[in-house]
């Protein structure tokens, strides 16, 4: 039998985002196209399916299905599912926009997170993180990485290359904040 562990780790060096999406987001107009749609009015779940496209501002959501729970015209959660699902979104006017892509897309409004799985990426700039599962919390800034690896019932790992990784492009401000001292800050 196959036991099934997450090599986790925090990660709150994320792409330097401030807290949350562009406020101006959640007040545009939700538009969700797609070949097919089913609402239940009473729960406040709609299921669109086959080349789904919801946008919102500057979010916007690709998929193959889109579950979506919104209460009026807020909307509360959205789960993507595609091969891939792709998610992006510009969280501050003075950053990059912000990429996901991967098998299952959570998109949680009100928690500020964003949770990839099935071969996740994430990307902002030059910054990029992959893993079997991804949790990016916009508020706190973090992103939680899980490699998925598996083991068998001896321990043994079955896949080496489930593992994360990370790419974080250096930060330009520190190199040219102060030109006039050496690496170890001491002035010339």
């Amino acid at each position: 039998m196959n036991l099934k562990f997450l090599a986790s780790i925090t990660v709150s060096l994320l792409l330097a985002v401030p807290a949350r999406a562009l406020p101006e987001d959640a007040r545009q107009e939700l538009v969700i196209r797609s070949q097919q749609a089913e609402m239940d009015r009473k729960t406040g779940i709609v299921i669109y399916q086959g080349n789904v496209i919801l946008t919102q501002g500057t979010l916007k959501i690709t998929a193959d299905k889109l579950r979506i729970l919104h209460e009026g015209n807020l909307l509360k959660r959205a789960v993507a599912e595609g091969a891939p699902a792709r998610y992006q979104q510009r969280i501050t006017a003075d950053k990059p926009i912000t990429h996901a892509e991967g098998s299952r897309i959570e998109y949680l409004s009100e928690q500020d997170e964003v949770i990839v799985s099935g071969n996740a990426i994430l990307k902002q700039g030059g910054d990029q993180f992959n893993g079997e599962r991804l949790t990016y919390d916009m508020s706190a800034e973090t992103v939680k990485a899980d490699g998925g690896a598996t083991s068998t019932a001896g321990g043994e790992n079955q896949n080496d290359d489930a593992r994360i990784r990370m790419i974080i492009q250096p930060q330009k401000e520190a190199a040219t904040a102060n030109p006039g001292s050496n690496a170890d800050g001491n002035s010339q």
